[in-house]
């Protein structure tokens, strides 16, 4: 089970990166990489539990709610919160463009910035949406072009 939990997380190929080289007895490294799971679980990240299917790998990611996959943040960014984007153009948001870069705001502090396609987990369902983020989403989207603001062009 730890094994295969541990395979989830990238390692560098590199015969002269010794780092994360473990010359213990397998019972003790079984031991940490436990506690090291429950540490991991205590942060209450997302995970792919928490967002849409992709059905067939057909999922559209524009101007939806995505989660970005914490393993690539440093260490003090490694919260839900920190993982909510709304992801709002760029080639990436398709999944059958040859671009990959989803270009989006993050919920909690409003950063534009990019991510790959291969770094988000997936859309976010909408139960899991924390009423936080969902009132950051009002401000962030625009009214539909439907909605009247009080404004018409007629009569001019």
């Amino acid at each position: 089970d730890n094994r295969q939990w541990a395979n989830s997380f990238y390692i560098p190929r590199d015969e002269n990166n010794r780092q994360f080289v473990v010359e213990s007895h397998p019972g003790l490294v079984d031991l940490a990489v436990s506690q090291t799971r429950k540490a991991w679980q205590a942060l209450g990240l997302f995970d792919s539990s928490h967002c849409l299917s992709e059905k067939d790998g057909e999922l559209d990611y524009t101007g939806k709610v995505v989660v970005i996959d914490p393993r690539i943040f440093k260490d003090r960014y490694k919260t839900p919160d920190n993982q909510l984007f709304l992801a709002q153009s760029g080639f990436g948001c398709s999944p059958h463009a040859r671009g990959r870069k989803v270009f989006g705001t993050f919920l909690k502090d409003g950063e534009q910035t990019h991510y790959q396609r291969s770094d988000i987990i997936g859309i976010l369902k909408d139960e899991h949406l924390p009423d936080w983020a969902r009132d950051k989403l009002t401000e962030l989207t625009p009214p539909d072009e439907g909605e009247s603001d009080g404004i018409t062009m007629g009569g001019i």
